[in-house]
């Protein structure tokens, strides 16, 4: 049994994500909830949740000022939000799960199931140092993503990645540091990483601009990176590619 507190300030959004824990998600105890953040502090003393559903948006004091507040935080959270748009390259930066309103029912027990495994995982107080350092750091080239390798975990900024390589419905990422083979694919990397820096110059493959050595022309053309990697370029793509290159 997993325990969690709500905290939103809408009394219908409450509503409706207790009724969908109590129907779909009979692993989910419910143990309080609040309609603002100064209460929703206050439950989470009281209450220990290893879970917190929390709203971003909410009057005086919002979702990420409650975080700032707390002196640890030692439980998982999925974020409520009506904004598609809020931040939500930080919470992909960070691997946190967000529900957007209205909630669909797929969506919640996905997150659910995502965070279960993250608490029997230990990793909270990780992910969300790594979350509120990226939602304050204002250069997207800086902010940073979290790559395991054989137990070692490597913090890599956006802007040392060289480039992406598909693999079925992972993604192999070299870096300045090494490579690391993660468990997304090329679009989830292609939504979240900063379009001035990246190009998707292939369905299997995306570049970082700065990390190119030289393109050789051909129907398609291909690039050679710094380290010696040639990719090929897709003819599809290869205009707005080069126009993008040639404008930096």
């Amino acid at each position: 049994m997993t325990t969690t507190v709500i905290i939103d300030d809408e009394p219908k959004s409450i509503l409706a994500l207790k009724s969908f824990i109590l129907q779909h998600c009979p692993e989910i105890k419910i143990l309080a909830t609040a309609d603002n953040a100064t209460k929703g502090q206050e439950i989470i003393e009281q209450f220990h949740p290893q879970l917190v559903f929390l709203d971003i948006e909410m009057p005086v004091k919002s979702g990420f000022d409650l975080l700032l507040s707390l002196p640890v935080i030692d439980f998982e959270i999925i974020f409520i939000t009506a904004y598609n748009q809020y931040a939500l390259k930080a919470f992909r930066f960070s691997a946190i799960d967000y529900l957007l309103k209205p909630f669909r029912i797929s969506e919640l027990m996905e997150a659910i199931d995502k965070a279960t495994i993250r608490i029997k995982e230990k990793t909270a107080k990780r992910n969300y140092d790594l979350l509120l350092k990226n939602l304050t750091e204002n250069d997207a080239h800086k902010q940073k993503l979290l790559f395991t390798d054989r137990g070692e975990q490597f913090l890599v900024a956006s802007d040392e990645i060289k480039y992406l390589i598909a693999d079925g419905n992972y993604t192999m990422v070299y870096t300045t540091k090494k490579q690391f083979l993660c468990a997304k694919n090329l679009k989830e990397y292609e939504d979240i990483l900063p379009a001035d820096l990246f190009f998707r110059i292939h369905h299997g493959h995306m570049v970082n601009l700065k990390f190119i050595a030289k393109i050789q022309k051909g129907r398609g053309g291909t690039v050679i990176m710094q380290d010696g990697k040639t990719l090929e370029i897709a003819v599809r793509r290869k205009e707005e590619f080069l126009s993008k290159y040639d404008s930096m």
